[in-house]
């Protein structure tokens, strides 16, 4: 089986370690205190490499991972051992059902928020996941507003090249692209052919939800926070 271990390959990067170091400890350390009650059933929407999924399995919940890539699967049952409860597919593929339920916390983590460049893919799957979550679900998502946004307007994002990556960005949203190698040194206009990610805003995030019937619960540290459908 491929390894990981592959220091010029963004996507192995990116599917393994997506935060840096300590926030995936600060934020595996926050998913656990949130769990601590007792095994739940989780869904890892866009599991990657198993960061999560892996050590939430040897927890004892039962955790059902999701990732578009072969590749990355293919390294979490190497981690875990088997393939059970692995599902290949895309979570922005409006088409297609997620896994059935219901689950007590569906997550959406490691910026996979930022994926979902379109606010009504994102209305999408919330509305999916409200069929697959149990009544006291949860989607535990990334605060993106509260953590880049403090990042950009202190200057330590933005256009430029910065350690071999250029981040690039729509003249009309807020919308960039993160080229590296050959490609760093083109400053050049989005193009569609590449990965687009977006920066979501607090009132996108909020109108975002409202559209969708959800609510959003503001944690302490903007590596956690809840998100569950308003009932009313």
């Amino acid at each position: 089986m491929e390894s990981y271990e592959h220091p010029d390959d963004q996507f192995a990067r990116d599917a393994r370690m997506p935060l840096e170091p300590q926030e995936h400890i600060d934020q595996l350390k926050h998913l656990r205190a949130y769990f601590s009650d007792g095994p739940r059933r989780i869904l890892d929407l866009g599991c990657g490499a198993g960061r999560l999924l892996i050590p939430l399995r040897r927890d004892g919940h039962h955790v059902v991972g999701l990732d578009h890539d072969s590749r990355a699967l293919n390294w979490v049952a190497e981690g875990c051992g088997h393939r059970d409860d692995l599902v290949q597919q895309d979570v922005r593929d409006q088409s297609l059902p997620l896994p059935e339920g219901p689950f007590d916390a569906a997550l959406l983590l490691g910026n996979t928020l930022m994926e979902l460049v379109c606010p009504n893919a994102f209305v999408n799957l919330l509305h999916r996941l409200s069929k697959c979550l149990s009544r006291q679900g949860v989607l535990i998502i990334e605060d993106i507003p509260g953590l880049y946004w403090p990042l950009l307007s202190t200057g330590q994002w933005g256009d430029g090249l910065a350690e071999g990556v250029r981040m690039v960005w729509s003249e009309r949203d807020t919308v960039f692209a993160l080229r590296e190698g050959a490609e760093a040194n083109n400053d050049g206009p989005l193009h569609p052919d590449e990965p687009h990610r977006r920066l979501w805003t607090e009132s996108l995030l909020s109108q975002t939800l409202g559209q969708a019937g959800w609510a959003s619960i503001q944690a302490e540290d903007p590596l956690v926070r809840i998100l569950r459908p308003d009932y009313g």
